[in-house]
């Protein structure tokens, strides 16, 4: 499809969304590609652009990422992760604006599938994980993570320690430990596994980026003392090879560092 009939197929499917909302067209929305839009010398009035089907790799909230190639952008909406739900597997346009505070992002203003047509909005708030280009590790310690085992005995040798996780297989599973069932973040070394604990959404965001992309998790840990045998004991840490929880302290993703935002 060429971009001219890209853009004039835009302009009709925007116009009868604002004419079915009783408003009218004053802008049109251009119909680009994410990595053309990522360029601020193309013009568009308002920076609003049209997406044909972006890839979304994840989404955590109002906060999403899509992917073009090595080009990943962050994109915003009210529910954001329940209406991307709404377009999976069709085919659709993003009718987005693209803002430059706090940081570079898009809103999504509707999706356009078919003849249905999706409002998305601007968030309240938007919750985006800290990127950093350098980060200091030095506080972190590089241990022997193939002798740690669920033991009390070998935890003991990372008690109140910031360790280094060069590799390591992210899960998100159910876990049960308080009697009943719940979904967790797992981080399998080679003969224990962790859950995480105390992270924030713009984390949550990048863990859920590295379990779609199928990729291995990269970062730093930091494990308490010993785990409690009301919530892990022994027998329940023998079987499931989980040695309680750790915190997650930031993570390497994308050629950059997220840390724990506290």
């Amino acid at each position: 499809m060429s971009k001219f009939f890209s853009s004039v197929l835009i302009m009709a499917l925007i116009a009868g969304v604002f004419t079915g909302c009783g408003g009218s067209l004053d802008e049109t929305y251009q119909m680009v590609t994410l990595r053309e839009a990522s360029h601020t010398s193309i013009a568009s009035p308002g920076f609003k652009f049209g997406f044909d089907t972006p890839k979304f790799i994840a989404v955590n909230g109002n906060v999403g990422l899509v992917r073009d190639g090595n080009l990943i952008e962050f994109f915003t909406g009210e529910d954001l992760e329940n209406k991307v739900k709404m377009v999976e597997g069709k085919k659709y346009v993003a009718g987005v604006r693209k803002i430059f505070s706090p940081r570079v992002h898009f809103a999504i203003d509707f999706f356009v599938a078919g003849g249905d047509t999706i409002k998305v909005g601007e968030p309240y708030e938007s919750r985006f994980p800290t990127l950093l280009k350098g980060f200091d590790e030095g506080q972190f310690e590089e241990i022997a993570l193939g002798s740690i085992t669920s033991s009390v005995r070998d935890l003991k040798e990372i008690y109140d320690t910031k360790f280094k996780v060069p590799e390591a297989e992210l899960t998100y599973e159910e876990v049960n430990y308080k009697g009943e069932p719940e979904m967790a973040y797992l981080i399998t070394l080679p003969k224990v596994r962790f859950i995480l604990d105390d992270m924030d959404p713009g984390m949550e965001l990048i863990l859920k980026a590295i379990i779609a992309e199928n990729l291995y998790f990269s970062g730093g840990l930091s494990y308490g003392g010993a785990p409690s045998n009301t919530l892990f004991p022994r027998s329940w840490r023998t079987s499931t090879k989980i040695g309680g929880k750790a915190k997650l302290e930031y993570i390497k993703y994308a050629g950059e560092v997220v840390p724990l935002v506290q």
